[in-house]
């Protein structure tokens, strides 16, 4: 009888898990978040597009002497630049942002740098994008926009605002600061139109909302006024 009365609990057990009642379940565990601020370069004052632009050439400079694209520079809030790095190929993981960190890393034995800014001729990818944050930089600066390179020039990249990646921050408790087209006009001349050249290795067809363009406004600010 108790073999019985024990085989009917987990037979009733087996079909309460089946037919549970889900419908008080959120769709997703985590929080949708809106992406984070975001700072344009035409929005900036004089003083901080000079500022800006100073260590951007930087980075700029070094990826032209390595006849690359991408290339960033690490500089600190007291404007000491610390490191640079720039993808010149090899493993796909060593983009500039990649390899200026890990520079960095092994010549000061630092693992966060939250005192420092990174500063990269290209828009930080979704994976370049979670290493900034996770190495808690306390500001980017990027000069070419991702969607300018993927929609208008059919340039591969991962299509997916970087702004969309930091406002993820809150699962670690950091915030970054996210300035937008520093001397786009010079690193845009990196990324000719490669559509239709799929050939090259460079180039895709690119899956763009109709009707985009650069002229289309991308929102700045998400939270505040």
């Amino acid at each position: 009888m108790r073999l019985f009365l024990f085989v009917l609990l987990l037979v009733t057990l087996s079909f309460s898990s089946v037919f549970a009642d889900h419908s008080k379940c959120p769709s997703s565990p985590y929080f949708d978040v809106a992406p984070s601020d975001i700072t344009h370069a035409k929005d900036l004052s004089a003083a901080e597009l000079a500022y800006h632009s100073k260590y951007m050439q930087i980075a700029i400079d070094i990826a032209i002497e390595n006849n690359s694209k991408f290339a960033a520079a690490i500089v600190h809030k007291n404007g000491t630049v610390a490191c640079t790095g720039v993808n010149v190929g090899g493993s796909r993981m060593y983009h500039g942002e990649v390899k200026a960190i890990m520079n960095c890393t092994t010549m000061y034995q630092q693992a966060t740098w939250e005192d420092y800014s990174l500063y990269t001729t290209g828009e930080p990818c979704p994976m370049c994008s979670a290493a900034i944050m996770w190495t808690k930089f306390q500001k980017v600066i990027f000069a070419s926009y991702v969607s300018n390179m993927y929609c208008e020039r059919c340039f591969n990249q991962l299509p997916m605002d970087s702004n969309e990646i930091f406002k993820l921050g809150y699962g670690i408790n950091h915030n970054i600061v996210v300035i937008g087209g520093v001397l786009d006009n010079i690193t845009d001349t990196f990324f000719p139109s490669v559509c239709n050249q799929a050939e090259t290795g460079w180039g895709v067809t690119p899956l763009c909302q109709k009707g985009w363009s650069r002229e289309c406004p991308r929102p700045s600010r998400y939270f505040g006024n």
